[in-house]
């Protein structure tokens, strides 16, 4: 076995016993935030542009860091004037090339306690052919209270929309960021109206 197959088996291994632990002493949910789609693009590009900064940049947000290693940074900055807008300090859980990748992941600051409750997403990818790839992606590490229920909601929305704009990026070219806004962009419009 490689060093980097052991790697992602004792990730994987520890993020289990975690959750296991929270889930035995009843702050953590069974449930979970998934989206599926399937992208007009071969798995390998869709492999890149969740794994790497420039990828990133091309559907997820503005500005991405991301260094594909274990404990590597996954950041991404949805608002380059508004540190608190991203994921500074999080990072990757776990990867297995050109199928899953799994990455720490907070909230909005308005949302302190989901903001700092240790959520998790799993993005899977499979090739339906040469051409097409079925992404899943999975939020989860779910608490109980009305922060929780808030972010929840937030996040089906942001995963969806998420999905859409990588949909577009294979369909029209990465995302012209000076024309599309970004999740935090809308729901700050929908407040002050």
């Amino acid at each position: 076995m490689r060093i980097s197959e052991m790697a992602i088996i004792l990730a994987m291994a520890s993020a289990t016993f975690s959750v296991l632990a929270q889930k035995s002493m009843g702050t953590i949910t069974d449930r979970a935030v998934r989206v599926e789609g399937t992208v007009n693009a071969p798995i390998r590009q869709v492999w890149r542009d969740f794994t790497t900064s420039e990828g990133a940049e091309e559907f997820f947000a503005q500005k991405a860091n991301i260094a594909l290693a274990i404990g590597g940074p996954y950041e991404i900055q949805f608002d380059p004037k508004d540190e608190r807008s991203g994921t500074k300090g999080l990072k990757i859980l776990s990867y297995a090339p050109e199928e899953m990748i799994s990455f720490q992941w907070n909230a909005p600051p308005e949302l302190p306690e989901v903001r700092d409750g240790g959520t998790w997403v799993v993005v899977e990818m499979a090739p339906v052919d040469a051409n097409r790839t079925h992404v899943t992606i999975t939020h989860l590490g779910w608490k109980i209270g009305p922060q929780w229920d808030e972010a929840y909601v937030h996040f089906q929305s942001g995963w969806r929309d998420l999905m859409a704009r990588l949909e577009r990026r294979f369909a029209d070219g990465p995302i012209d960021w000076t024309t599309q806004p970004m999740m935090y962009q809308k729901a700050k419009g929908a407040q002050t109206r």
